[in-house]
Parts: structure tokens; sequence; C-alpha cells
């Protein structure tokens, strides 16, 4: 056994987008490597038996892909991909030129063989999703002006006019330009049918079982650019052709993944309100085919939310796949976080009874599920704090339990001495009880005083727990004990818990942290005079508050951070949405509550020796909120660095380029080994 290293990111096998056929009787999924010659993500889709054997290759070559999605018949495979391929048809003149260089859909034999391109879109194509005859493909593409360029092809530089509150994204970056519409394209080929039209993004679609209606999510609403949130919307299709457009929900929520239960009367979906919504996701069902639809709510009193709010770094996205209905239409399997897991729970849909069942017992970290066509058996991707996520299948029986068909990282992980996180509950601000998480070396000495290092989630709406963290786990290899708390702000613990938050980010959060400081002090082991903090986003908002009013530890690391919310306000590419929701004012009839809930307000009180870490493209928490902290503390001459990664979003840590988040642990380590 050995020590995990800085360098073991690059050796970790990412696994995505589990798929089980419609047989049942093989999972496609991505798995995703790094290129350490190249310092480039790869990734290809593979299959494996849901009866256990070894998994295969299903894609070759160095491009990359995405998206898989087995026909009804299990026939085909359609993926998506930025390949180059062979161009067949009459228009090759237009294929040479159209779309090339963009992920296009992609369809190859199930059984084997060479794949085909099927679209030729512009701007690319993404999801695509098939009919239940097999005959038809859904996806979505973006539609907008072509970029110029000049006769040898090189690209110009753009003119933006920018009339809209939401105009770019973290990410993606400027998206003002081009709107987000569903097509539908035989799969044998052709020219794809524009269904959606209009000044709106359209996505998540989803076929009625008969095949005569889509479901898909939108916001069409006149204030659609200022508060955003979509609602679900049900398009009829005759012979290939749009018709009726109906909306079936209030437009007073957030809504994702819709689902058509079996019988074509019903849509299970998640949403939540479009303003104090706190991150709490509900499970929903809508009527289809009454005069006024009918909302129900399945989840009120469960304390959960109904999507992946888990953090972890072998992973980018933050997923909430659709529920998916029984044979009998009587239950909903849905993914839910609740106090360190997220799992997979058991929902009547008729919403009877308070208590959910879970499908997926234990401490673990589901992260994406799909349902075969027969509604008996079920995909995984489970993760936990010693094991990155691999493909896992489980029966829908009530004594079932889950079965490993994946086993990709398991030579590395035999390798490493991985230490297993002991879960504590304690007394926080109010006597409010909050959840927390230590991490001990792995030779662990009970009579050795350690250094404390806590780890502080961002959102605040998200939640620590089972995730996989090779961060956390080479801080540990190098010596720290890692605490991770839950205060309050996190999800899983209820509405009430998550939304305490509301105007008051950082007074009484910052005490639910330091509180479980002390509670790990009374464990012994702990020298009282190294303690760091580190902390990103919300998490980097806290690391600043929390050595703005104490000098308590004696090194910190503030990642993509906020420090001033008056600015983040029109700088953030929600911030305008997101501030105002959590502040209850505007920056110009209030500037004293804003002043005071932002750490640069109390920078001259910060003595500690303080890493800033930021991505220079970061349109979440911009580099301004970095740069007005680093400013003032250089300027004061205190202790500080400021580290810009060129290039990098908000989600560097988590899915940035490889170099880069090896280079940002190398900072991490050494800031920390020079105070600790």
């Amino acid at each position: 056994m050995r020590s995990i290293t800085i360098e073991d990111l690059y050796s970790i096998k990412f696994l995505s987008h589990p798929q089980i056929s419609p047989d049942g009787r093989s999972v496609a999924y991505i798995v995703t490597t790094i290129d350490e010659h190249k310092h480039e993500y790869r990734s290809a889709i593979w299959v494996a038996p849901t009866s256990g054997g070894e998994a295969r290759r299903f894609t070759a070559g160095s491009a990359n892909v995405s998206s898989p999605s087995w026909s009804p018949d299990g026939l085909w495979l359609a993926f998506v991909s930025n390949r180059e391929g062979e161009l067949t048809g009459l228009n090759l003149k237009k294929q040479k030129k159209v779309g090339k260089g963009k992920s296009q859909i992609w369809l190859i034999p199930a059984n084997g063989g060479e794949a085909r391109q099927l679209t030729f879109m512009e701007h690319g194509a993404s999801s695509p999703v098939w009919s239940p005859d097999s005959k038809q493909l859904l996806f979505s593409a973006p539609i907008g002006p072509s970029d110029e360029e000049t006769p040898d092809g090189k690209p110009l530089p753009k003119v933006r006019v920018i009339d809209r509150l939401c105009y770019r994204q973290d990410g993606a970056g400027f998206i003002h330009e081009r709107r987000s519409h569903l097509f539908l394209i035989n799969a044998a080929g052709g020219e794809p049918r524009q269904l959606t039209d209009g000044d709106c993004d359209n996505s998540s679609a989803a076929w009625a079982p008969d095949g005569t209606q889509i479901a898909f999510v939108s916001n069409r609403n006149e204030d659609r650019w200022r508060l955003l949130g979509d609602d679900v919307h049900v398009l009829s299709l005759r012979n290939g052709q749009p018709g009726v457009l109906r909306r079936l929900t209030d437009t007073s929520q957030s809504c994702l993944s819709p689902s058509w239960s079996p019988d074509g009367q019903t849509i299970a979906f998640i949403a939540s309100p479009k303003i104090r919504a706190a991150e709490h996701f509900y499970l929903y069902t809508v009527t289809v085919n009454t005069k006024q639809p009918v909302i129900n709510c399945l989840s009120r009193d469960f304390e959960g939310s109904f999507m992946d709010l888990t953090n972890s770094d072998v992973g980018d996205a933050q997923l909430a796949p659709a529920p998916s209905w029984s044979a009998n239409g009587k239950m909903l399997y849905t993914l839910a976080s609740r106090r360190g897991s997220t799992r997979l729970y058991a929902i009547p849909s008729n919403g009877a009874g308070k208590q959910s069942a879970t499908l997926t017992p234990g401490d673990v970290h589901v992260r994406d599920f799909s349902v075969n066509q027969f509604k008996s058996m079920l995909a995984l991707l489970v993760a936990d704090p010693v094991h990155p996520q691999e493909i896992f299948v489980h029966s829908i029986e009530p004594s079932a339990e889950m079965n490993r068909i994946s086993y990709a990282n398991d030579d590395l992980v035999s390798e490493l001495a991985l230490s297993m996180p002991e879960l504590i509950t304690y007394a926080g601000a109010d006597g409010w009880p909050i959840d927390g998480w230590i991490i001990k070396p792995y030779n662990f000495d009970p009579t050795r005083k350690y250094p404390l290092i806590v780890e502080i989630h961002g959102g605040p709406h998200t939640q620590y727990g089972y995730g996989f963290f090779h961060e956390m786990q080479l801080l540990v290899a190098q010596g720290y004990v890692v605490f991770y708390p839950n205060p309050r702000g996190s999800v899983g613990y209820g509405y009430d818990f998550a939304n305490a938050v509301r105007k008051a980010w950082g007074e009484k959060p910052s005490i639910d942290i330091l509180l479980g400081v002390d509670e790990v002090l009374k464990q012994g082991y702990i020298d009282e005079r190294r303690l760091g903090v580190i902390g990103g986003s919300y998490g980097g908002f806290m690391v600043n508050w929390l050595i703005g009013h104490s000098d308590r530890f004696k090194v910190a690391v503030t990642d993509r951070c906020v420090s001033n919310m008056a600015s983040m306000f029109g700088s953030s590419d929600i911030g305008w949405d997101y501030i105002e929701d959590h502040t209850e004012t505007l920056p110009w009839k209030d500037l004293d509550s804003y002043l005071h809930m932002s750490p640069i307000t109390y920078v001259q009180d910060m003595h500690t020796p303080l890493l800033i870490i930021h991505g220079e493209q970061d349109q979440r928490c911009n580099l301004e909120q970095a740069q007005q902290l680093f400013a003032a503390l250089k300027y004061m001459e205190r202790d500080v660095q400021l580290v810009i990664f060129e290039g990098q979003g908000h989600g560097l840590s988590r899915g940035g380029h490889p170099k880069m988040r090896l280079e940002r642990l190398r900072h991490i380590t050494d800031w920390f080994a020079k105070y600790l």
C-alpha cells in the first residue's frame, strides 16, 4: 500500500452515463481517462454484461464521446461525438462545411461495427432520445448566427450586443445569440425537422409511450431572461410534424427531467420554487390529458432534495436524472440527496405515505441511473469515500442487492492507502444538530498531535458526505486530519435547514463550523496551534468570512471565492437572480446589507496567510472577486498570494484542464506545508 499522490489524478478512470439495454442484459457507459502526455481527456463507450463478466470497449479512436442511448428495439446505440466521419449522401459539399469540428449525433450497431454520423448541425447536436418505435430520434441543437471567418477560415473578432440579463454562462461563455431547440430526424438519415422555435431554450425531451407527444422543459414567459426557471410543456406530433403546444405547470417552479407514466396520462418531474428555493427539489406529477392539469407534490415532507447534490471532485456535473416509473405506474424511482448520501428511492406515485423506501441502502453516492424497458433492472453509477464511481446493477425486488459489474479503478485503489471518514454529529449554533466527517491518516496514531484542515463546501445548498475526494485523501496522505461539516445552508436536512442562510450567509454557519472544530479538538489528537481552512465558491466566501472574524486559523486557502456581494450582483452570470434571492434586497436599495454580508468589509481584520485560487474565465464567481481581496490585502502588506488559472471556469477542481488541476493541488499542498 502507498500514499495517494497528486499525479494519481491522471490514473483515475471517470465513469459516467450508465445506460442499461432494453432487455436488461448489458450496460453501456462512458469511461473518461486523462492522456498524461497531451494533458487531455479521452472518453469512450464501454459495455458490460449485467450478469457479470468482462467489460469491453465499444468505440475506438481518440475522439471524445458522450450520451450513449439504446434504441428501444436494442439494435442501435446513439451517442454524441466530435469525431470526423465518412461523408454520405448527395449533400457532400454541405456536409464538409456544416458542423465540422462540432459534436454530432452518431449511430453504431449494438452488436458492433462501424459508426455513422447522423446529424450535420452547424453548431453541433446533443441529447439523442429514441422514439418508441426506434425509427426516429429527438435531439437538441443551438440555433443562431454563424461565426464570421476570413476567406482562409480564421475566426473574426465579434461585436457583442447585449440586451438581456441572461447572456453568458459559466463553462459555456456567451449564450445570448443562440437558442437551444428540439429537432426530429429519421434514424435512417435525412434532413432533421425543427420542432420548437422562438426566443427561448428547450431541453430534456421525453417521448410519450405511444409516440404521439413529447414532453420537454422551457421558459417561454415574458420575464424569462429576468426570472430563470423552466416549465413542463407537451407538444403533439402528427406524422413527425409539430402540432399543439401546451404548458402544464404554473410558472412558479423551476422544472427539470419530465418522465411519462406507462399509460401516457401523467408526467413526473422534479422542481423547486423559482424564489426562495434553497436548492430543495421536490418530486411532482402532473396530469396530461385533463382539461386543467392537476399538479401533485409527492415529497412535501421528505427532508432530502431530489437531485444529486453530494460533492465530489471526480465529476463536474450535479445531475437530476428523470424519475423512472414502475411497470404498473404505482412507484417512481428517483435520486435524492439526504444526510450526506445520494441514494435511489422508491416513491409511491399517488403520494401516499410520508416515508420513502431506499433501494440503495448504505453510505453511498449514487450519481446517475437508468432502468431497462421492462422496469425490472436498474443500472447505477455509485461511489463512496474510498472508491471512485463504478457501474452497479440492481434488480427491482424488495430483497435485491446491488451487484458491481465494472472494475475500472480496482487496480489503482488496491495500491492506495485510503482512509474511510468517520461521521460525527454535534450541536451547532442555537443547538441545531450538525453532521460532520473526520478523515484521519491511514496509519493514524492516537498518541500524536496532528494538524487539522477544515474543508467547507460551496453552494451553499450542496452537501458533503460520502462522495469520493481525491483532494481530501491527498491531504490526509500528507499527514493532516481533515474535517468537513454540513453547516446550516446544506441540503439533505429539510427545507428550513437549507433556507436558514437567507440574508445571513456568514454569521451562524461560521459558528456551526467553529463548534465543529471544537468537537474535533475534544478528541485529543489535534494540535490546536496548527489549524488550516479551505473552501471553494460559497466555501471560499466562508473562508474569507472566518479569517475576517477570527485569527484561529494559522493558514487559509480561498478557491473561486465570493468577497463582495454588491459587485457579484452584476459580475456573476447568475448574480442578479441569485444574490437578490439570497439577500432579499438590491444593492442600490440597501447597500449596507450587502456590505454587512461581504467579507471584503472586514479585510482590515484578516491576518491569516491566505492563498487565493481563481479561474480566469470563472463566470459564476468572477475573477474580480479574487482581485478585490488580493489588492486590499497586498496593499496592507499582508501575507497573500493570488494564483490565476488561464482559461479555467468555476469547475476547475472537478472538471477543469487536467494540467491545471494538478497545478491547483500543488499550490494548495505547498501552501499548507509552508504554514502547518
